[in-house]
């Protein structure tokens, strides 16, 4: 059986644009630094929230005291503060990732409770799909969450300790 050239598809050549290639080399350094400033950025957050929350300046100090299901006494505040630093300070350091992923899930996920228990605060004229700036603060959580989860699955290096 031969084929002819009229059946054969021809083909041409796709040339990328001057730039493609130097994306394509730059790409996966630059991800490699975006993992690193995302694993600072967000440890970051935690800390400097959580500092705020051990000094008494934190503006969600309020929202944190009504949202609890028990009496909390004046420790609690700050002692979330603390957490909030030390798991800021986990993140940073890239150190026991697999355990640090549930804990920080459990606190982020927590903060979805005002969502739940006081919806009057998260949401406009009882609409979950108007936020109030409350609400808003709390459903930016997610995008937390899931940069943690990219932060701290990243596969490991072999031969190195992160």
């Amino acid at each position: 059986m031969t084929v002819s050239s009229e059946l054969t598809p021809s083909v041409t050549a796709v040339v990328p644009p001057p730039h493609a290639g130097a994306f394509d080399r730059l790409a996966p350094r630059l991800h490699r630094y975006g993992l690193g400033m995302l694993r600072a950025g967000l440890g970051g957050v935690f800390v400097w929230f959580g500092v705020l929350k051990v000094i008494g300046l934190s503006p969600a100090a309020a929202l944190v005291v009504a949202v609890l299901p028990f009496p909390a006494g004046s420790w609690f505040v700050p002692a979330l503060g603390w957490a909030e630093v030390a798991l800021g300070l986990w993140l940073v350091s890239g150190r026991a990732r697999a355990a640090a992923l549930p804990v920080l899930t459990a606190h982020l996920c927590g903060t979805f409770a005002v969502l739940v228990l006081t919806p009057s605060v998260a949401f406009a004229h009882s609409n979950p799909l108007l936020l109030t700036l409350v609400g808003e603060f709390v459903v930016k959580n997610v995008v937390l969450l899931a940069g943690a989860v990219v932060v701290l699955t990243r596969p490991g290096r072999t031969g190195g300790h992160r």
